[in-house]
């Protein structure tokens, strides 16, 4: 199911006009609208809480977690959750459940489904309101209002009003569940390949994961484990090979292969695409390796770097060195550290 971005308008926010109109007709009109919704939705659910923030959200329903609450947000602080969201009738938007996604037929094996790493201070003005207090494992299920659909940051709620230059009343019902908040995300990437590698790889990093966190192959970031090397394989320079790779997040999910029934397997396979093995020219250093003359990932790269001719190896590296913040489409999320498993063959006749 195609997840909705909340920070797909970041960008258009930051270089938008920074005119602010007094609460107009307009944002008087959406705030009645709101108040009428919830004055009926009342009447039909009384089950729900219908706690009301200062800042006008309303919790419908809430779960406790345990653990440490979340606090104020700090400019380190990421938050690691699982949300769906729709309007006020119901319309799905987005979600990271892959049950959801399959009761609606729009389940995609290819696609990520899980939870997703949130960067606390890039997420709307609601999403802070209603997650301040919550504790790992808590569950939240809140209205936001249109007002506080915003990347801005104010401190009463007149101010968000005066604020607001929303026309369309795109009040908007998140259910949120957080999974985990953490400060510096690298830090937190490495934690997890660290233990992921002692669990997968404890005869060459042993089963303590601090100190499999330390040893990173002389590349930070990066871990790799040669499985099958030739006694007379030679060092790869300012020169040609042929691969075949598999890609995969650290929850084993496959999101890219040239390998034809790997593809089928893990429902990654494209009728428009050839599976054959992939060039990869090598030029003086790691930064000039191409894959069938296209620009690769750094991760990728330096693995590759390490490898010599007919090796068969597999590298784990954090997202700097993958996708980032980003991610890549539906396949791949934000912040997520990558596992390839490479071998170079021979040259396909």
């Amino acid at each position: 199911m195609k997840r909705f971005t909340i920070f797909a308008a970041l960008a258009a926010l930051l270089f938008a006009g920074c005119a602010q109109t007094p609460a107009s007709k307009t944002t008087d009109a959406s705030r009645r609208y709101l108040e009428a919704w919830v004055h009926v939705q009342k009447e039909k659910h009384p089950e729900y809480l219908w706690t009301q923030t200062g800042l006008g959200a309303w919790i419908l329903e809430e779960e406790e977690g345990s653990g440490t609450p979340v606090g104020e947000f700090e400019d380190s602080l990421y938050l690691r959750v699982n949300y769906t969201m729709t309007d006020l009738y119901g319309n799905i938007s987005g979600s990271t459940s892959a049950r959801l996604a399959q009761q609606l037929g729009l389940y995609d094996e290819a696609d990520y489904y899980g939870p997703e790493i949130w960067y606390a201070k890039g997420i709307y003005a609601g999403l802070e309101d209603i997650i301040k207090g919550m504790r790992p494992g808590g569950r939240r299920k809140v209205v936001i209002p249109s007002w506080l659909m915003t990347f801005e940051r104010f401190n009463t709620l007149d101010e968000y009003l005066s604020a607001s230059q929303d026309k369309n009343g795109s009040n908007s019902i998140y259910d949120v569940e957080l999974v985990e908040a953490f400060n510096y995300v690298n830090d937190w990437e490495l934690d997890s390949i660290s233990r992921y590698i002692v669990r997968n790889y404890a005869g060459k990093y042993g089963t303590d994961a601090k100190k499999a966190k330390a040893d990173s192959s002389g590349t930070h970031g990066l871990y790799y484990i040669r499985e099958e090397a030739p006694s007379d394989a030679v060092e790869l320079k300012d020169t040609t090979v042929y691969i075949n790779y598999i890609g995969r997040l650290l929850n084993g999910h496959v999101f890219d292969t040239n390998i034809r029934d790997t593809a089928i397997y893990h429902g990654v396979f494209s009728s428009s695409r050839s599976y054959s093995p992939v060039s990869v020219s090598y030029g003086s250093s790691w930064s000039e390796t191409k894959m069938d003359d296209n620009s690769i990932i750094k991760g990728f790269a330096r693995m590759l770097w390490q490898m010599k001719s007919f090796e068969k190896g597999t590298g784990v590296f954090y997202s700097p060195l993958g996708y980032g913040y980003r991610g890549s489409g539906e396949t791949i999320p934000a912040y997520a550290p990558l596992r390839f498993d490479i071998q170079i063959v021979a040259k396909p006749e």
